[in-house]
């Protein structure tokens, strides 16, 4: 039962995290291509990903998803995943209630895990930005770096 508790608090943040990473997608460039002597510090969808991270009013909305989705997950009944569950392990696994949600299974302090999740999201995200900031200003100490590493491909 306490995997199911971690997985009522973990699966919400999960796909939270996920949601910006399109904003930090880009074409990979050539690794013998060297950047360009004038181009830009700042990639643009780095900065407007950071941007987003750093923003109270995008902090307030991911908190206010991630605390729903955590509702959801623990208002799911739990008849379907131990179907799939069994049907992969070939034999039944649980003595479970068909009829109970993942909240009748998890703790008590797995239940209050939604609002614990919105409530500290927004400064895990500044934090985020904090640090995809930090990474952008050492991007070319370590292309620099990758540059300078044998290659095993030849």
């Amino acid at each position: 039962m306490r995997r199911l508790s971690l997985a009522a608090a973990v699966v919400p943040a999960a796909l939270v995290f996920a949601l910006p990473a399109p904003a930090f997608a880009q074409d990979a460039a050539p690794a013998s291509a060297a950047p360009a002597a004038n181009a830009p510090a700042a990639n643009a969808p780095a900065a407007n990903a950071m941007a987003q991270l750093a923003d109270p009013a995008t902090q307030e909305q991911v908190a206010l998803m991630a605390r729903a989705l955590g509702e959801i997950l623990l208002d799911m009944p739990v008849a379907p995943l131990l179907d799939a569950v069994e049907q992969v392990a070939g034999e039944p696994v649980a003595d479970v209630d068909r009829d109970a949600r993942v909240a009748d299974l998890v703790g008590r302090e797995a239940r209050d895990a939604p609002a614990e999740i919105a409530e500290r999201l927004p400064a895990m995200m500044g934090a985020m930005a904090s640090l995809a900031g930090a990474l952008e200003a050492m991007a070319p100490q370590l292309r620099e770096l990758a540059s300078r590493m044998p290659r095993n491909d030849q």
